[in-house]
């Protein structure tokens, strides 16, 4: 009798697909987050522009200008964060001015961008420092916080075919619960 793959090949499906759901839910918790206790410029101070004024400033962007279609420096209650899990299940999800959203996951180098207002689809980035391994542009070793300042090649597909366009990412964002004034 002759063997059936779809069978088994559905349970792995439906094996995976429940693995992946578990593992979503377990990084992200099964609530809806929290908002962050603070989003600010990066703790690193890499420059990650060459625009002086940029120092000590968010900047979320990508392209050539200064400008809301290109590269921003908002204000910290122009940028939102929404925190899920803690420690090493921490997932960030951020919301930024001009369309902006970033996600990034505890550990990982590589964000996911996009950009609403610019029918940006969303993209997986790379943020390793392919010559120093070292030098992380996400930093995750203080616990519950996640520091990004990344200068980065933006992806392929929002690039138009004369021109190769940079992204820049700078901001801090602090998961702890946000504290109480008496």
């Amino acid at each position: 009798m002759p063997v059936s793959c779809t069978r088994p090949r559905s349970a792995a499906t439906i094996a995976a697909l429940s693995w992946f759901a578990l593992a979503a839910l377990t990084a992200c918790g099964d609530d809806d987050g929290r908002a962050a206790a603070a989003v600010t410029a990066s703790l690193s101070g890499s420059v990650v522009t060459d625009e002086s004024a940029d120092l000590g400033s968010i900047v979320i962007g990508w392209g050539e200008t200064h400008s809301d279609t290109e590269i921003t420096t908002p204000r910290p209650d122009e940028v939102s964060a929404r925190c899920y899990g803690r420690g090493k299940q921490l997932a960030v999800d951020i919301t930024a001015a001009h369309g902006w959203k970033i996600h990034a996951r505890h550990g990982s180098q590589i964000l996911t961008i996009e950009n609403t207002d610019q029918d940006l689809a969303p993209a997986d980035v790379d943020t390793t420092n392919k010559y120093r391994g070292a030098l992380q542009a996400v930093d995750w070793t203080q616990p519950d916080h996640a520091d990004i300042a990344a200068t980065i090649d933006a992806p392929q597909d929002w690039n138009q075919a004369d021109q190769q366009r940079r992204v820049y990412l700078s901001l801090h964002v602090d998961c702890n619960e946000k504290r109480r004034t008496p």
